[in-house]
């Protein structure tokens, strides 16, 4: 039976798996039962290979379990085990060990050094522009926009080569270095080339965790939890935006240069707390593994889920997948890593995905309201101050929604969330692009303030989590972090082009107008979603490989066959 007849026979709609007895059966679907004398023939050449005599029983006990689940309700294991596994299965969250609770919490911190600069930028640029006498609209957003072209275009590609030398969390290390030193130099800035320079080196620290954050919280999250625990890296962005606004709020009224320095400076704080918080979660799994790390790799994985047992299981599923795949890729070079995101039929369908979530992410309107809400409100009528003020709701919205998202996305799933969300968010961009034309200054402030909570609740509940969520978990091991630099290259090019455009956009065509623009552009995305997007939820990293090994063409075709279907 081929892939395509599994997805359209006993499995019709992946999308519509829901609850964990139905996940077991569609992992049924994808690989049968071995027999069990083939899998203890397994276990004894993994353990004879990397001298694992000492977790003979432990391993022997998890691959049993990995290859048929049923198995854990026979004699051979304890009610301990079992309600282990009931809990992590009917309650995921709350089954997470410290390790894992720990991995998730620092990585995603790292994540608040980039929400504090958008929006503390946003609070700034009034003060710097008239410090400095910038007048010009194209250097006005090439201040803005300056970290991300460093992001863009040497953080991304330098994570690949430094991905070869040093693990996962390690890059994470250094990006928080950058990010914090970044931060302080930007703050004692005295002039336009001192200001440029701080953020072009702030933007290589963007690129690097931007690449390697999602992929080392997907590669030692439970494939149960995974979505909700990658939830958090937006969840942290947005409770960065909601910071640095409030700083900046805070800051205001400081006379004198102080106040934006201030503002821009205070974004240091973040990444020096997750500089040391890093030290402490074990390296990824997969990354350790693939680099001929085993006997790490198994007890990195006995640490970061709930029980050794689980641990145990999750090794002998991750050496199964990568025991073919971990061989190509130490053969790949980095550009051969780079070619096959194109070239191969699996990869390039999980590029076209990815990229389209970053897309939406992008040009779905969120960075004008995050780094221009100040500019956009003032230009309006508004003083500064308020716009300030009333620009805390941006973040601290998406940062509410990010929270009700951790609920849903394991639950009714990723495509299903953008295909609801993205129409609304068009909506309330086309809603506040109407308002700013209202001649009663009152009803201006208030409708104006209303449409961009209201979007952020849909952005933080839909494409801001969901992009770096298909980003993290779409790809194949053997060209994972190639994929994920490459996303993270456009996503930061596009934001560039986003932040650098806006001030020459909003003179030529008006706030309404780009506004307009953008909101249109979230119906693009959602066209985009309905044909190419698959389900992702809940199924190991390794199970996708089944799901995008079909092609985009054969999935497209799929969505329009449902459609004349229905």
């Amino acid at each position: 039976m081929t892939v395509e007849e599994k997805l359209n026979g006993e499995v019709t709609e992946v999308g519509d798996v829901a609850s964990s007895d139905q996940s077991i059966k569609v992992a049924a679907v994808f690989k049968e039962y071995e027999p069990e004398k083939e899998v203890l023939s397994e276990v004894d050449q993994i353990i004879r290979e990397y001298e694992l005599e000492d977790h003979r029983e432990l391993l022997t006990r998890g691959a049993l379990w990995a290859n048929n689940p049923g198995i854990l309700e026979t004699e051979s294991y304890s009610d301990e085990d079992r309600r282990v596994a009931k809990q992590a299965q009917e309650r995921p969250l709350s089954s997470l060990s410290k390790h894992m609770l720990l991995a998730a919490l620092c990585t995603s911190c790292a994540a608040i050094n980039f929400g504090m600069d958008e929006s503390a930028i946003g609070g700034a640029v009034l003060q710097y522009q008239k410090q400095f006498n910038i007048t010009d609209p194209n250097i006005q957003g090439l201040t803005v926009a300056a970290p991300y072209l460093a992001a863009a275009c040497l953080g991304s590609p330098l994570t690949i080569y430094l991905d070869n030398y040093v693990g996962r969390k390690w890059i994470v290390f250094l990006s928080c270095f950058i990010g914090f030193a970044g931060s302080l130099i930007q703050g004692f800035s005295n002039g336009l080339g001192c200001l440029l320079f701080a953020r072009l080196f702030l933007g290589i620290g963007m690129g690097l965790n931007s690449s390697t954050v999602p992929i080392y919280t997907a590669e030692c999250s439970p494939a149960i939890s995974r979505g909700a625990i990658l939830m958090l890296w937006q969840t942290f962005i947005a409770l960065g935006v909601c910071l640095g606004s409030v700083f900046n709020r805070a800051f205001v009224n400081i006379s004198g240069s102080l106040s934006w320095r201030l503002m821009i400076g205070s974004s240091a704080v973040a990444p020096f707390v997750t500089g040391i918080l890093i030290f402490f979660p074990p390296e990824s799994p997969r990354w350790l593994i693939a680099h001929g790390k085993t006997r790490e790799s198994l007890y990195s994985l006995m640490k970061l889920r709930p029980h050794e047992l689980s641990g145990a299981r999750d090794f002998y599923i991750l050496h199964q997948s990568l025991k073919f795949e971990s061989e190509l890729e130490n053969q790949l070079s980095s550009w051969q890593q780079f070619l096959s995101l194109f070239t191969n039929r699996r990869n390039r369908f999980a590029l076209i995905v990815s990229l389209i979530g970053i897309l939406g992410q992008q040009y779905g309107g969120v960075n004008i309201l995050v780094s221009y809400t100040t500019t956009i409100l003032t230009n309006a009528g508004v003083d500064s101050v308020t716009a300030i003020a009333g620009s805390i709701g941006i973040g601290g919205g998406c940062f509410l929604a990010t929270f009700l998202s951790t609920q849903l996305i394991d639950r009714f799933g990723r495509r299903k969330m953008l295909l609801f969300t993205l129409p609304m968010e068009a909506l309330c961009l086309f809603w506040l692009g109407g308002v700013l034309n209202v001649n009663d200054a009152q009803s201006r402030l208030g409708a104006g303030l209303a449409s961009m909570y209201v979007y952020v609740l849909f952005y933080g509940a839909g494409i801001g989590p969901v992009s770096f969520t298909l980003v993290a978990e779409t790809s194949s091991i053997t060209v994972r972090m190639a994929h994920s630099a490459t996303c993270m290259f456009v996503n930061w090019i596009l934001d560039f082009c986003l932040s650098m455009t806006w001030p020459k956009m909003e003179s030529s065509m008006t706030a309404s107008g780009g506004l307009y623009f953008y909101g249109a552009f979230n119906i693009v995305v959602w066209i985009l979603t309905f044909l190419c997007i698959p389900e992702t939820m809940r199924f190991t990293l390794e199970q996708l490989d089944e799901i995008f090994k079909v092609g985009v063409s054969a999935h497209i075709k799929k969505s329009l066959h449902r459609i004349v279907r229905n």
